[in-house]
């Protein structure tokens, strides 16, 4: 869905936007959708969201020149790597989303010559986006799936380490990740293992969207917990536990 807003000027890769999906109050909470691609020349910011209930099931209902109630962009996004870093994306699912404009803004800013190398799991063909756009950039995304149905069979974890193998030296790459708990998991778990630094977006359910409910909550590395409204979506993988 393509969204003409203010906010597009404002608007980070791995942010979200809090929709308002009814004009009543039926639903009652607003969704959180991440932003997957915003450009501040037009002034449109575009979101994909898979409809797997009564508010999103409402958003799918809207029509050209129909009014959102929008409160955005919020939470802390991907931060662009460094100058000479290999950046590595990894997406899973409705994941992928957030994960197309962090690659737009990384082809668009890359200084190296180096576009991100892609690696993305869809459960079957039918449920793959995002690749055309990918490819658009000049970005080659590896891709899978859960049957076979497109490209390798299996999970892009699987592909990364198999890929990770080749780099003597990994202390030049950086991973991005957003998906399905499980996927997040491996990535922490092997970017600690090979000292490298991640940054996974979580996907939790929002009630608020500024930290005020504690709904989205997720436990800190340190001490206590962090509000994944707010303190993220997107964290260093050090920082939280994934339970």
């Amino acid at each position: 869905m393509e969204i003409e807003a203010e906010i597009a000027e404002a608007a980070q890769p791995g942010q979200f936007l809090h929709i308002r999906c009814s004009d009543t109050f039926a639903p009652l909470l607003r969704r959180p959708i991440s932003i997957s691609d915003a450009d501040k020349k037009t002034g449109k910011v575009e979101i994909i969201y898979r409809v797997i209930g009564q508010g999103t099931h409402l958003l799918c209902q809207k029509r050209p020149g129909d009014r959102l109630d929008i409160i955005g962009p919020l939470g802390r996004g991907f931060p662009m790597p460094e100058e000479g870093k290999t950046s590595i994306i990894i997406g899973g699912g409705i994941g992928v989303a957030p994960l197309l404009y962090l690659a737009k803004q990384i082809a668009k800013d890359h200084k190296n010559g180096h576009l991100p190398l892609t690696f993305l799991g869809f459960a079957t063909k039918q449920e793959a986006f995002g690749i055309d756009f990918l490819s658009s950039l000049g970005i080659k995304a590896t891709i899978c799936t859960d049957d076979g149905t497109l490209g390798y069979k299996g999970f892009p974890t699987t592909l990364f380490k198999e890929h990770l193998s080749q780099y003597q030296d990994k202390s030049n790459l950086i991973i991005y990740a957003c998906g399905p708990k499980p996927l997040l998991s491996s990535i922490k778990d092997i970017a600690a293992g090979e000292h490298i630094t991640a940054y996974l977006s979580l996907e939790e359910r929002m009630a608020c969207g500024v930290g005020a409910c504690l709904g989205c909550s997720v436990k800190s590395s340190q001490a206590g917990y962090k509000k994944v409204c707010k303190d993220g979506p997107v964290f260093e993988a050090g920082e939280i536990e994934l339970e």
